[in-house]
């Protein structure tokens, strides 16, 4: 065996060299200064597992398994941190996560119980089992809930009252007709909603979905409706007229208008209407989108946050 041959299922995913892989798949440790030497010496195990499936395949898996059990040792870590003592014999990775509740919020409390549950299940596999490619996003959430552990309960609780905030003064903007105009383009939108702030680097930025109506396109399927634009915003202004701000990727102005042009209002009904016929005919459609709308809203907000640290 060829240990050292590039495993054949890469091409599939467009990878043309070893630095292509390295650049496109392998998620390199980003930690902030509160996270303890020792998580960030593991993690590097992650790193090479990562590069090494370039060569194997399934050793993505193991990559993930690997992080999984970087977070259970976190969780370990953190309680000593918090000067929690540790309890006789055997305690249960649930039963630590319980006795740091009070050192995060409600939110993020659930979103640890949920990174438990996939540190269980790899604990416990069925032989043969392979996820793969699916597993890098998941990837990059075990990471951001690895930093979230050695945040300090102030940062996160001053996080999520900046987004309740945030939500509070664009509650007009979460439902409505707006023209979204990025100096390239305007879009008719129906809903603007920030999903989350940022805590370090991002601070001053925030993570924004934007829902276009439907227009005159064909559909005949899920995928066939508009997808929604996700953008990371800054230097953000809100008025009761809309929004003013800046595209982080782009360095573009954007902008989204309340619009009360008749034509665009009939837009919208026809927008409505249209979405009740496709119900009839393709019974699911609208769940099958809020699922890939969600879908994609996760992923991006992993990625909002991975690069914050």
């Amino acid at each position: 065996m060829n240990y050292l041959q590039p495993d054949n299922i890469w091409k599939s995913f467009g990878v043309i060299s070893d630095t292509d892989f390295i650049e496109k798949f392998v998620l390199k440790g980003k930690f902030h200064c509160l996270v303890p030497e020792k998580i960030v010496e593991d993690y590097k195990l992650v790193e090479r597992l990562l590069f090494y499936s370039y060569f194997h395949y399934p050793l993505l898996d193991e990559a993930f398994s690997k992080s999984t059990r970087i977070f259970e040792a976190s969780v370990t870590l953190k309680l000593e941190v918090v000067g929690l003592k540790k309890k006789e014999g055997f305690e249960s990775l649930h039963s630590k996560l319980k006795r740091l509740e009070k050192y995060c919020s409600k939110d993020l409390h659930q979103q640890w119980l949920e990174a438990k549950e996939w540190r269980n299940s790899f604990a416990h596999r069925e032989a043969g089992v392979l996820m793969g490619i699916i597993l890098i996003n998941a990837l990059k959430h075990n990471l951001n809930m690895i930093n979230s552990l050695f945040l300090e309960v102030s940062t996160i609780h001053e996080k999520e009252n900046q987004h309740k905030m945030l939500l509070q003064q664009c509650e007009h903007l979460v439902n409505g007709l707006f023209i979204l105009d990025d100096g390239n383009r305007k879009i008719l939108i129906c809903s603007a909603r920030p999903y989350t702030t940022g805590i370090m680097k991002n601070s001053s930025k925030s993570l924004w979905v934007f829902i276009p109506i439907t227009g005159n396109k064909e559909i005949n399927e899920s995928s066939d409706l508009p997808n929604a634009l996700i953008l990371t915003l800054e230097d953000l202004h809100i008025s009761e007229n809309g929004l003013s701000a800046i595209d982080s990727s782009t360095k573009q102005s954007i902008s989204i208008t309340v619009t009360d042009k008749f034509e665009n209002f009939e837009k919208l009904v026809s927008h409505n209407l249209r979405l009740n016929a496709l119900e009839v005919i393709l019974p699911g459609i609208s769940l099958e989108y809020i699922a890939k709308l969600k879908h994609s809203i996760t992923k991006e907000i992993a990625s909002f946050l991975y690069e914050d640290w």
